[in-house]
């Protein structure tokens, strides 16, 4: 089934029609729009991704080497809902070689694989946000006011209130054998949106990219940088180029 613009699919294949906040800017992405699908229950953060609302969403699977329009080599598969008090994001990815030192919270970046969120939910106003989850559970958020208005530093000083827990299918930091890849399950509360207009309202349209760092000895390059968006560079604040995401009910 095709859908049109202003369309977004379901998971059932069920075309459903939303605003997009009456901003003519918004259809910029050449990707359809995705149906982030309201969700009665409260989801288990337990790095599972196994309740039935997951199985209703619809998955995003087409990932892309950032900078240019070659699949990933690495599979993601990430998914995302919306509750009345949280939205929530889930990724499976395939991955040869787990890798992940850090813990807590905002821990330095560097060095981790690492499944990123990135939620901007006006193309006309500046600010946006990004989450990171890595294999060992360790998670960074950053609130960002304007792009390019300071280094990463000053924004990490944000606390969104996000939980993620984390599942390994195989054995982390251990370079010598293969892999079969790792899970990520994310809350984060509409609490965390709140300076700039918090939780949206069914139909409303927001924009969003999921991004991945994979390092890995079974790579040619030793790492692979890959989105859910098509980027003209190697450079995950490209936000001009984020999909639609429409809020249904």
């Amino acid at each position: 089934m095709v859908c049109c613009a202003g369309e977004a699919c379901r998971g059932d294949g069920r075309r459903v029609a939303f605003d997009f906040m009456n901003d003519p800017q918004t259809i910029a992405s050449p990707q359809q729009p995705y149906a982030c699908l309201w969700t009665p229950d409260a989801i288990a953060i337990d790095g599972k991704v196994d309740e039935k609302a997951w199985k209703r969403t619809s998955p995003i699977t087409d990932f892309y080497v950032a900078g240019s329009t070659k699949r990933a080599t690495s599979r993601t598969t990430a998914r995302l809902l919306w509750s009345d008090t949280h939205l929530y994001f889930s990724a499976e990815m395939e991955d040869a070689d787990v890798y992940g030192l850090h813990e807590g919270h905002d821990p330095p970046f560097g060095g981790d694989d690492v499944i990123e969120l990135f939620v901007k939910p006006s193309r006309t106003d500046p600010f946006y946000w990004e989450f990171h989850v890595t294999p060992r559970g360790a998670t960074r958020d950053y609130f960002y006011a304007r792009r390019g208005a300071g280094p990463n530093e000053r924004w990490i000083a944000y606390n969104s209130g996000m939980r993620a827990a984390v599942t390994v299918d195989g054995t982390l930091n251990r370079w010598e054998d293969r892999d079969a890849g790792w899970i990520a399950e994310v809350a984060i509360p509409w609490t965390a949106f709140e300076r700039m207009g918090g939780r949206p309202k069914e139909g409303d349209a927001w924009t969003f990219m999921v991004a991945r760092y994979d390092y890995s000895v079974h790579l040619e390059e030793g790492i692979e940088l890959s989105a859910s968006s098509i980027l003209p560079k190697e450079n995950f604040h490209l936000f001009e180029h984020y999909q639609d995401m429409g809020f249904i009910k």
